[in-house]
């Protein structure tokens, strides 16, 4: 059964001046050191975690507690498990993880099984969890990464590979809400894990990790297709000779000054890059040996740290006030 309190009494752990109560950071009453920009915001998460904001302040977050889950963190309500994915077969003994979340603009959940390669959305009416895509054309998805809702209420959607194929073989989805079905957008790329969406629609950012880049493609009103149009290499905005130095790439945010948020998994940091000049605005460290979640929440950034099983939050303030125009 799934429990939807959790207690609130306790403190759970101490950081940075900051309490968590079930699950979630409030700061204290007694004045504290000054903080780090980055400080603890929840715990309580197995695995990787993915998260993304339902605009009423809430953020919601995979793999709550145990693997397969979703949960929602609210700075009133404190933290609560939300639903669990289905267990598709009989013989599926341990839940699996979920690594990508979205929220449509009927506050529907749409959350990625990596491991079963399945597109799931929950129904908050009903509290049903229904598969609306694990293959295409016949094939089942191999390994999912990313989602994200563009124009429309059309759903976007990463593979990073694919297990029989050769080099280069991840591919770019888009769930068509009309027709009911996936459809490849572009394939032959290079493990595409994080993605999102310009907050006009018409770009789209695709993290290739196995060539360190971020590809941007334009998507055409009309029909939907996409076209690549501009690229930024990390090597060259970090000043790296080699691209496989960066390592795995994670998810990836935009936020409204069109500054994209790039996680770099293996090196605990995070690349800001201004796509209006395509210039590197900072490096942000996570003080950690990875990062995979990104999700932008109020004046903040928040990042999912798998080795501390926890949600930090990383103040922007400072960050605008030392570049922004």
């Amino acid at each position: 059964m799934i429990s939807h309190t959790v207690s609130r009494t306790i403190p759970l752990l101490t950081l940075a001046g900051c309490l968590v109560w079930g699950g979630v950071a409030h700061a204290e009453e007694v004045t504290a050191p000054t903080a780090s920009p980055c400080e603890l915001f929840a715990t309580g998460f197995a695995g990787l975690t993915a998260m993304c904001c339902d605009g009423q302040g809430n953020v919601l977050a995979t793999n709550y507690r145990h693997l397969g889950s979703v949960g929602k963190i609210s700075e009133v309500d404190g933290a609560a498990l939300l639903f669990d994915a289905p267990m598709p077969a009989a013989e599926q003994v341990e839940p699996t993880s979920l690594v990508g979340i979205a929220l449509d603009d009927d506050q529907r959940i749409l959350v990625l099984d990596s491991q079963l390669g399945r597109v799931l959305r929950y129904m908050p009416e009903s509290k049903v969890v229904t598969t609306i895509a694990d293959r295409i054309q016949g094939r089942r998805f191999d390994s999912l990464f990313a989602i994200d809702i563009g124009p429309g209420g059309n759903i976007y959607f990463s593979e990073p590979e694919q297990a029989a194929g050769e080099d280069a073989t991840g591919s770019l989805y888009r769930f068509d809400v009309l027709t009911n079905r996936p459809v490849l957008l572009v394939d032959g790329l290079h493990q595409p894990t994080g993605i999102c969406l310009s907050s006009n629609g018409k770009s789209l950012f695709v993290a290739e990790s196995g060539r360190g880049q971020i590809s941007v493609y334009g998507i055409n009103q009309q029909d939907g297709s996409v076209e690549k149009v501009a690229a930024y290499f990390l090597n060259l905005l970090l000043d790296v000779d080699d691209a496989k130095e960066i390592g795995r790439l994670g998810h990836i945010a935009i936020d409204r000054r069109n500054w994209l948020y790039v996680s770099l998994w293996d090196r605990g940091e995070v690349v800001v890059i201004d796509t209006s000049s395509g210039k590197l605005v900072e490096v942000i460290s996570c003080h950690s040996d990875s990062v995979f979640g990104l999700t932008l929440w109020q004046d903040a950034l928040l990042m999912s740290i798998p080795e501390k099983e926890a949600i930090y939050r990383y103040d922007l303030r400072p960050l605008i006030g030392r570049h922004a125009p």
